[in-house]
């Protein structure tokens, strides 16, 4: 019997043996070439994350010091992924407005954006210019917790983003990065790098010393089927298996030690 055969016998069976409200979606034959040692299962990086709740747990833990939160990328400034989000995508209502409550009682919000959309809360600048932390008006360790989600991937110097992110972050505060380590392309207005934990871990050691608290990679949904919006580059090619589908996302935080060593 040849695997074209096989196929059609397995749709057949499961077209006839389909409940309607299952939604199974089609029967797929990898017919791709298989390669590398499928033998070891061992996996050396931590990809059990989900950013949105280790998140969270990081954001209001006790050992992490409340004051100013400021957020690079901020757009909106509402937080919606960092407060409302549940884990790949799934948005909770409650959760959100619970988790706004418990973030106003820790911190003050401070948002940047280059293209700010209109709040008082929200300054423009470029976390790129050299200049940025002296033309903003910031002051030195003045952010208790640093946070960007899905920003660093669109910065075209994210060396000089990170010794920016790293002089306005206070000794004993927290820096939270949340970006892509396998995602389709996206304009906003650039995308330019795609980033392993040392990688975004290494861009901040090489601002000055840190204590890692978290590096490894939210996978929940690494097997979406996600098409682009068309609005930023972002369409990629539909074949037997979908859009994009492998989508990873790199998540690192560190402490700023209280004393330099």
């Amino acid at each position: 019997m040849t695997l074209d055969q096989i196929y059609k016998a397995t749709c057949l069976v499961l077209s006839s043996e389909r409940d309607e409200s299952a939604a199974l979606g089609p029967l797929i034959v990898d017919r791709h070439r298989r390669l590398g040692d499928f033998a070891s299962t061992k996996v050396e990086l931590d990809v059990s994350i989900n950013k949105e709740a280790e998140s969270r747990r990081i954001l209001f833990d006790e050992a992490t010091p409340g004051g100013i939160f400021f957020e690079a990328g901020g757009r909106d400034g509402e937080l919606t992924y960092l407060l409302g989000y549940r884990g790949n995508l799934q948005f909770d209502a409650d959760a959100f407005r619970d988790n706004r409550i418990r973030f106003d009682a820790k911190f003050k919000y401070v948002g940047n954006d280059l293209a700010p959309q209109e709040s008082s809360r929200i300054m423009q600048g470029d976390l790129c210019d050299p200049a940025f932390v002296d033309n903003s008006g910031f002051s030195d360790g003045f952010a208790a917790f640093v946070y960007s989600n899905n920003v660093f991937e669109h910065l075209r110097r994210p060396w000089i983003a990170a010794k920016n992110l790293y002089r306005v972050l206070q000794p004993g505060g927290v820096c939270l990065t949340v970006v892509p380590f396998a995602q389709r392309y996206h304009e906003s207005p650039g995308d330019y790098f795609r980033y392993t934990h040392s990688g975004i871990e290494a861009l901040f050691q090489d601002a000055g010393p840190i204590e890692t608290l978290l590096a490894g990679y939210d996978i929940m949904g690494r097997r979406n089927n996600w098409q682009g919006g068309g609005k930023a580059k972002d369409i990629v090619p539909v074949d037997a298996f979908g859009a994009w589908r492998e989508t990873w996302f790199t998540v690192h935080a560190f402490r700023k030690p209280r004393i330099a060593p």
